[in-house]
């Protein structure tokens, strides 16, 4: 009985501190919430491996070992470890595609969305070598070793070719670009400038700084589309 009332005072006492300083116990995390924080942590490294090794050489329990779960975790989330790289593909372009590079093309023109185009495309080859690296290991082994990877690097492609392609047909309504231009063509030849320099900074990050090579991309890129 005593010992009753000692525990009862002890759950009154508990409370009255938690009310006098306002603090309270942590909220439990939903299934969801754990589920996305799991799924967050795989797909940060697969990222990391696939920058660091490639596709071929990671297993879905290296991927589970790093981001502290079993490889059974990583299977059950993802299913295989095809479609492991698929959705990292995905979302890695997609926040490099849409989140990144679109967004700051709005209300400019054609020639202002074109050097902003170039300049947002190689800060964030800075800023995200570890995120790029990843992208371009898997777009390099879609060529060999990874050919089901080839239609998501197709469409990535094709979405930076498009974005392109409607900044060079609007300038050249304008007047700003030069109207005997191809636009898939100048659209092509843009991207592959951009793709040809990202891979040299990630060959040999030290050969050049990206800040000094941004204007001069620019500089080519506008060259081409106004003579």
């Amino acid at each position: 009985m005593a010992a009753s009332r000692k525990a009862a005072a002890t759950r009154a006492s508990n409370r009255a501190s938690e009310e006098a300083t306002g603090s309270e116990r942590p909220r439990r995390r939903t299934q969801e919430e754990r589920k996305s924080e799991s799924e967050r942590s795989i797909i940060k490294a697969a990222r990391e491996l696939f920058a660091k090794q490639g596709y071929v050489r990671t297993t879905l329990a290296d991927v589970g070992k790093l981001a502290g779960y079993t490889g059974g975790l990583v299977s059950h989330r993802f299913g295989s470890k095809q479609d492991l790289l698929r959705e990292v593909f995905r979302r890695s372009s997609k926040r490099f595609q849409e989140d990144q590079i679109e967004p700051v093309l709005a209300d400019k023109t054609p020639t202002e969305a074109m050097k902003t185009f170039i300049a947002t495309y190689l800060h964030e080859v800075a800023i995200r070598e570890s995120r790029v690296r990843a992208l371009y290991v898997i777009m390099g082994e879609a060529l060999g070793a990874v050919e089901e990877i080839q239609p998501e690097v197709a469409k990535l492609n094709k979405g930076f070719r498009a974005s392109l392609a409607r900044m060079i047909e609007e300038g050249i309504a304008t007047g700003e670009f030069a109207g005997n231009i191809d636009p898939k063509a100048a659209a092509f030849l843009i991207l592959g400038l951009l793709r040809g320099v990202t891979m040299q900074h990630l060959a040999d990050p030290k050969s050049a700084r990206l800040k000094e090579i941004v204007p001069m991309v620019q500089r080519a890129a506008l060259d081409a589309l106004t003579h």
